[in-house]
């Protein structure tokens, strides 16, 4: 799980002239050169076996820094306009994704960054919110030196309890700590992003879009015999997922809803709880507890356009539903279905 590209807002200062007009401070950026205000950039580099063979203590393949100004349109947070961004660009910084890969842990992993000059003016420090790190960009011709100073890929603030088992700090190491990245072409950068998002991104519309309906939305699965046959550790039968008409919740640009959960056990017996759950990203997240409602307990996601999914591999439902739940019962694939399958009856 990733965080998204942090936006850190600058108070705007106005004085009083003497004519009475009041100005604005103007956008700017810490590196125009290089970071120019309205404009995307990709920098980099990918090395290989034979500069790795040369520094067996580099643990980082590839780095990569990416200047991105068009959001994806397709998350479940409310997206800006390009528009939007190109407005605020340079309040309080500049935006950047960091992407690397390691020799010896799979993936590509990635954070984001806001990147303004140093108080002393030599260099511009990029970092991330509630102690998640930094690095340094210094130009050299059309070239960034960065300087690792050690930064969150995963877990950090604001991460649910399944990445704060797995974070990932990129830190500076032995020869992990400093990188000449050199100008690439958009489309390098972007299929990285690409590449980061989840396969259930583009598996139908986004819920937010679902949701925002004024009537009823109701989800729902009934498994068979057969299924719970081969499937001993499930103790569900049936499971509903209830949005009720009326219910959202705007804070933010984030609007939230107020979801209700249904499931039947093997044993006829009948378990109904509601939670007010997140956008986040691509997934909606769901506190267990309604005075911990921003834990990202289990998760809602799209699983195509008429359907969605409710993931819990850290078996929160258990403690949600207040029912004995196995570990077949982290993963449920749910239907678009009629008001009256979400009753269970």
């Amino acid at each position: 799980m990733k965080a998204v590209p942090l936006r850190t807002l600058l108070l705007v200062a106005a004085m009083q002239m003497i004519a009475g007009h009041a100005f604005a401070q103007e956008n700017r950026s810490p590196l125009p050169t290089h970071l120019p205000l309205g404009k995307e950039v990709c920098y980099g580099r990918v090395y290989d076996a034979s500069h790795l063979a040369r520094h067996p203590k580099q643990r980082v393949t590839s780095l990569h820094v990416f200047r991105d100004l068009d959001p994806d349109q397709n998350t479940e947070d409310t997206p800006q306009t390009r528009e939007e961004v190109l407005k605020t660009d340079g309040e309080g910084g500049v935006n950047v994704s960091a992407f690397v890969r390691f020799k010896n842990r799979k993936g590509l992993f990635w954070n984001g960054l806001n990147c303004n000059k140093s108080a002393d003016g030599k260099f511009v420090r990029c970092g991330i919110d509630c102690d998640g790190g930094s690095f340094e960009l210094r130009t050299r011709g059309k070239n960034l030196h960065l300087t690792n100073e050690g930064f969150v890929l995963i877990g950090g603030c604001g991460a649910s309890e399944e990445e704060y088992e797995n974070q990932v700090h990129f830190l500076p190491g032995a020869d992990d700590k400093t990188f000449l990245l050199e100008p690439l072409p958009l489309a390098q950068c972007a299929a990285l992003r690409d590449q980061v998002k989840p396969a259930f991104a583009k598996m139908g519309k986004a819920l937010r879009i679902r949701f925002e309906t004024q009537e009823t939305v109701c989800y729902s699965r009934t498994y068979d015999d057969a299924h719970l046959k081969k499937n001993p550790q499930q103790n569900v039968r049936k499971i509903a997922l209830l949005r009720a008409a009326g219910g959202k919740d705007v804070h933010k640009d984030a609007p939230s809803y107020e979801l209700t959960f249904k499931i039947e056990t093997k044993d006829g017996k009948q378990f109904t709880k509601t939670a007010k759950c997140y956008p986040d990203r691509y997934t909606y997240t769901c506190p267990v507890k309604a005075e911990a409602d921003t834990a990202k307990d289990f998760y809602v996601t799209r699983a195509g356009d008429n359907a969605l999914t409710i993931r819990d591999r850290a078996g929160k439902l258990t403690d949600f539903f207040g029912a004995k739940l196995g570990k077949d019962d982290r993963l449920f694939r749910l239907e678009a279905s009629a008001p009256a399958a979400c009753a269970l009856n």
